[in-house]
């Protein structure tokens, strides 16, 4: 009887023996990979905008992109993502942001959602209170158009509330701060200070002005703004971060960047030391996100970049030279054509002179930087399509692929659109800047002059390509804020109903190429990142929305769900 069950058992053994055998021998005929993520839908946001499945990963990048049968038949891998029918998106990129800046916001007052300035100083209050140490207080995001009456603040009220601690407020656009008397002592600043290029102090209008001038001498008349360059006054005299504190506000940014889906930021305005920490924490690993620097250019930047010339790693990537024409709307500080609708004596101004702005850019171009200029006001703009002109041109630059650029391109004279398709000038824009200017623009410029402003479909229709990023800490990282505020030209609470100026919204495929592709060969990159396929780095996006099908309504509240850079996994969501 033990015989059969004998046999029976070795038969048995002999079947499972092969069984393993034949699926050894298929798995060995699969290509080993790191990754293997499918059952999802990939935007691989490629030539054809075309949609997948699923794709591989091996040391870093994307090995193959395909449907999910054909990329479990020819891979294995000990990581496999069973995306569950969620949508993948490559890396966003954002395209102009200031990520220092976003760092040392997270260890500030934020005063952006204050809807007056007596609200402003009940915030300052509260968070002296929980950092009594602080030797400085510092806040940020105030805007005067949020307030009834939409004036600009004087340092009274500070003054009053903080008399004995030095308080430093910037506005909402980074280009005014206000201080209080304290500071201004503290900083040695008066009437008589040597004032840097594009820089100015505020003064009262009339000595008598609410009866509180400061009588101290050397000091009578300031009123506590520092618009432009001049805050740079203040900022020279305060306490230095040291280099760890300055690792946890990149560290810091980061982590809101990697919560949000962005895996790389073009930095609008980097320093050699900001420069040369970065490139030590990406070989230490305690940094993953992808920089693209545009060079501020002080002297001891020039010195030391102008010496290297560009400079490019894996994350790392010094490719441009930033310059600012002018300053923002908000504060009247973009250089206008015409006199601002609201107040008849202003202009606006320009930082530099002509000439001096011609010499750095010949500097710069001459050692390989691409030129990346802010310009806001229609002057601005105007000047520097002018002044880009004289170098692209030319016999010798007019085939070349130099792809400069236009920062904001907020108010653009119809006149000079063409001039952008000419040279091929890229413009690198702020959708959401559109939205929160959107309450008090048409006073600022008047309705015909409001025509030319943020005209974006205009200014993609010139090269068939435009570059979105968010400006932050300026503007929120969220990168579906704005993709909602270029297609649906609309705030988060859905307003207007129809849009603010539709006739310039975008198509949902330009807003989602203008994040991620577009962004890329904004920086010279589009070979390396900005879509998903072979040879690329596997940085890529999971989200819980459809953003090229859903509502408008819904997209604003897009969630991302992971992050990854390099096929390694840098944020997963909690909820």
């Amino acid at each position: 009887m033990k015989l059969p069950l004998l046999r029976l058992s070795f038969f048995s053994n002999f079947f499972v023996l092969v069984l393993i055998l034949f699926m050894s021998s298929s798995c060995s005929s699969k290509e080993v990979v790191d990754l293997i993520v499918h059952n999802a839908k990939v935007y691989t946001v490629d030539t054809d905008f075309s949609i997948q499945e699923a794709f591989a990963i091996r040391d870093g990048k994307f090995v193959e992109i395909g449907k999910s049968n054909a990329i479990l038949a020819k891979y294995t891998s000990a990581r496999v993502v069973d995306a569950q029918k969620k949508y993948i998106l490559p890396g966003i990129i954002d395209a102009h942001a200031h990520l220092y800046w976003l760092g040392q916001k997270l260890e500030e007052a934020d005063v952006s959602k204050a809807k007056s300035f007596s609200e402003v100083i009940t915030i300052l209050q509260q968070y002296r209170e929980a950092n009594p140490d602080k030797k400085w207080i510092k806040g940020y995001g105030w805007n005067q158009n949020n307030w009834n009456p939409a004036t600009l603040p004087t340092k009274e009220l500070l003054d009053e509330a903080f008399p004995d601690v030095p308080v430093f407020l910037k506005r909402i656009d980074e280009h005014v701060a206000l201080v209080n008397q304290k500071a201004l002592s503290e900083a040695r600043i008066n009437q008589y200070s040597k004032m840097p290029k594009g820089g100015t102090l505020g003064v009262y209008e009339n000595e008598g002005e609410k009866g509180k001038l400061n009588k101290e001498k050397g000091l009578k008349g300031l009123n506590g703004l520092l618009y432009e360059t001049a805050i740079n006054l203040a900022t020279e005299k305060m306490p230095p971060l040291t280099e760890e504190e300055m690792k946890r506000a990149f560290q810091g940014a980061e982590k809101v960047c990697f919560q949000n889906g962005v895996t790389s930021v073009g930095d609008a305005l980097m320093d050699k030391t900001m420069f040369e920490l970065l490139d030590s924490m990406h070989r230490e690993e305690s940094l993953k996100l992808r920089v693209y620097a545009m060079i501020n250019p002080t002297e001891e930047n020039q010195d030391y970049f102008l010496e290297k010339g560009t400079i490019k790693t894996e994350r790392l990537h010094a490719g441009a030279l930033k310059l600012f024409a002018d300053g923002t709307l908000g504060s009247y500080g973009a250089a206008m054509l015409e006199a601002y609708s609201d107040s008849a004596s202003m202009y606006g101004a320009m930082w530099r002179s002509t000439d001096e702005y011609r010499q750095l850019i010949k500097k710069f171009a001459d050692k390989g930087f691409q030129v990346n200029t802010h310009c806001i006001g229609d002057s601005a703009n105007r000047i520097f399509l002018d002044l880009y002109s004289e170098f692209l041109g030319t016999e010798e630059n007019k085939n070349k692929d130099l792809r400069w650029r236009i920062e904001h391109a907020q108010v653009v004279h119809s006149n000079d659109l063409e001039k952008f398709k000419k040279f091929k000038i890229i413009p690198s824009v702020q959708p959401t800047h559109a939205i929160s200017d959107m309450p008090w623009v048409e006073t600022r410029l008047g309705r015909v002059r409001m025509g030319h402003a943020y005209a974006y479909r205009e200014l993609y229709e010139q090269n068939n390509i435009i570059a979105f990023g968010t400006d932050f800490p300026i503007e929120s990282v969220n990168p579906f804020g704005t993709f909602h505020a270029a297609v649906a030209r609309q705030d988060g609470l859905g307003n207007p109903k129809d849009g603010f100026q539709m006739e310039n919204a975008v198509t949902r495929e330009v807003a989602l190429k203008a994040m991620t592709i577009w962004a890329a060969y904004a920086a010279f990159e589009e070979k390396e990142k900005g879509s998903i396929e072979a040879g690329k780095f596997a940085d890529f996006i999971l989200i819980d929305t459809d953003i090229m099908k859903t509502d408008n309504r819904i997209l604003r509240n897009t969630h991302v769900l992971q992050t990854y850079v390099n096929g390694q996994m840098v944020y997963i969501s909690e909820f």
